[in-house]
């Protein structure tokens, strides 16, 4: 017969035995690869944290259309309280609070 081998079963059993060590060996190549991914991400993410009586803007949430020229963010806002991890309470200019917390990923720094 065309490319039998008498010690084949020899070959085909070592080969089990390197299959468990090669997954081990990529599982670890991919546990220091996200590591890698990880590290190099973080540093370019730059936390966001607010204090008390920090200004702020607010992203304007339109329901209809919006032209290029209209205005992303209202008018300043005074942090009053920490909600969560990254929601505050907002209290206008006028002293009239927010219904509701605000994500942190609405919010801008108000610089007057």
């Amino acid at each position: 017969m065309i490319g039998y081998e008498p010690n084949n079963d020899e070959l085909m059993a070592m080969d089990l035995d390197i299959v468990e060590e090669k997954r081990i060996r990529a599982a670890i190549q991919m546990v220091a690869y996200q590591k890698r991914m990880a590290r190099a991400y973080n540093k370019s993410v730059c936390p966001w944290s607010f204090k008390m009586r920090d200004l702020l803007m607010r992203k304007i949430q339109f329901q209809g259309e919006t032209e290029k020229l209209d205005p992303k963010y209202e008018r300043p806002y005074k942090v009053i309280r920490k909600a969560g991890i990254a929601t505050y309470y907002l209290d206008d200019a006028e002293g009239k609070k927010a219904k509701r917390p605000w994500n942190i990923q609405y919010l801008k720094r108000y610089y007057p």
